[in-house]
């Protein structure tokens, strides 16, 4: 299910900012017009990929200089290797959607 973010008013072309669904953190970027969802953390160190440089749709990693492509989330350069995970983004009245599972129940069904 989408869930509203923030407006797109917000994330000027070139931008990324970040919030939290379902206790999952995430990194939106607008990359001319468009907008992609994908996890905080860089894969290899678990860097906060928000402060790395963004040029157009490749982001760095402020730590050991990974790159990705934040429209996929594929590695472009070592030392990662694991893929970003991405989640659907998009635009519906102004307001950044993002598409991110529910987390599962803590409970589980008991055998009556």
């Amino acid at each position: 299910m989408f869930t509203p973010t923030f407006p797109i008013e917000d994330l000027p072309s070139g931008n990324k900012k970040c919030t939290t669904i379902n206790g999952i953190e995430l990194m939106i970027v607008n990359v001319n017009g468009n907008v992609y969802a994908t996890q905080k953390s860089c894969s290899h160190a678990q860097t906060d990929l928000s402060e790395g440089n963004l040029e157009g749709c490749i982001i760095e990693c402020p730590l050991h200089g990974a790159m990705f492509d934040v429209t996929d989330g594929r590695v472009l350069s070592l030392p990662a290797i694991t893929p970003l995970k991405t989640y659907p983004a998009k635009i519906e009245n102004g307001v950044i959607m993002v598409d991110v599972p529910e987390p599962e129940s803590a409970t589980e069904p008991t055998n009556a």
